[in-house]
């Protein structure tokens, strides 16, 4: 069985916001996700992630939230990881703190100090991880590296950690700290890195999954400990073109061990439409 999640956007009005998040809920889709971005193409509204959740959790009852993701492109782990333990307690457990190493860009971008190679953002990102992880499963942290400090610092962690950690990553650096940390892998039908690509969606996806049992393998953790979801619709895929669609992403999804697939909440000339075929994958996946 698949689980049906939805990506939602912070760029409307909270009013519009509060009906789109639980007419998710009614739908019965498992957990609803937002990037977290400063912005995102420019847009007009864009509304930080942890204050929207914050809300979201307050005006719904049982579907999930999470981030997708935090990034250290302009988070600290420590007021990040105290942003999480309070999401949450708020949430009563329904949060997920997706983490990820960011790209370049506006965030990236935003605090100075010039643009970040793909290797300097993953060194960094580990870091990140690593500090995180001790913030959210020690009561007291104590830590210097050389991107993050914490210094006897509480933000109220201690075993078991919550909130579950779900690391996004391509390639394998990124998969070793998933495979560390993680409760929830993340991935996307977006080709990365052109020296590796696969040349579709699908068949990147299948080699992502090759390479993520391979790194257990070698960690010593068993694959079926990490579920692993996959964002649709983003990139190449087009799951709410119509039910058959849907359906057909779902099998070959699900063949390559994907255990939830992520659309996008439904923006633009075509959400009418898209929002009918969401409606439908959501009965079909809470029936079977």
């Amino acid at each position: 069985m698949v689980n049906l999640d939805v990506i939602m956007w912070p760029d409307s009005p909270w009013r519009e916001m509060r009906q789109e998040w639980r007419r998710a809920e009614e739908l019965g889709l498992g957990r609803g996700w937002l990037y977290d971005h400063l912005n995102l193409y420019g847009r007009p509204v864009w509304h930080e992630a942890y204050t929207t959740l914050a809300a979201v959790a307050a005006a719904t009852s049982r579907i999930g939230v999470g981030t997708m993701v935090t990034a250290p492109n302009f988070r600290h782990p420590v007021t990040s990881a105290k942003a999480a333990l309070s999401l949450d307690a708020l949430s009563e457990g329904r949060f997920v703190m997706g983490i990820g190493a960011g790209g370049p860009g506006g965030d990236s971008d935003a605090f100075g100090g010039g643009p970040l190679s793909r290797a300097e953002r993953t060194a960094r990102f580990t870091e990140w991880a690593e500090l995180t992880d001790l913030l959210l499963t020690q009561a007291d942290t104590d830590y210097t590296g050389r991107f993050f400090a914490a210094h006897q610092v509480a933000v109220g962690g201690g075993q078991p950690r919550r909130p579950p950690l779900a690391v996004a990553a391509t390639a394998r650096r990124g998969m070793e700290l998933a495979v560390r940390f993680a409760d929830l892998w993340i991935t996307q039908d977006v080709g990365q890195n052109p020296a590796t690509y696969a040349g579709t969606p699908h068949a990147e996806v299948r080699r992502q999954v090759a390479l993520l049992d391979e790194i257990c393998a070698e960690q010593g953790r068993r694959p079926d400990t990490l579920p692993r979801l996959a964002v649709l619709g983003y990139g190449g895929e087009r799951p709410l073109a119509s039910i058959e669609a849907f359906r057909d992403c779902l099998g070959r999804y699900e063949e390559l061990g994907i255990t939830t697939l992520a659309v996008l909440w439904p923006r633009g000339d075509q959400a009418p439409a898209q929002l009918a075929v969401l409606e439908r994958a959501a009965a079909e996946c809470t029936r079977s």
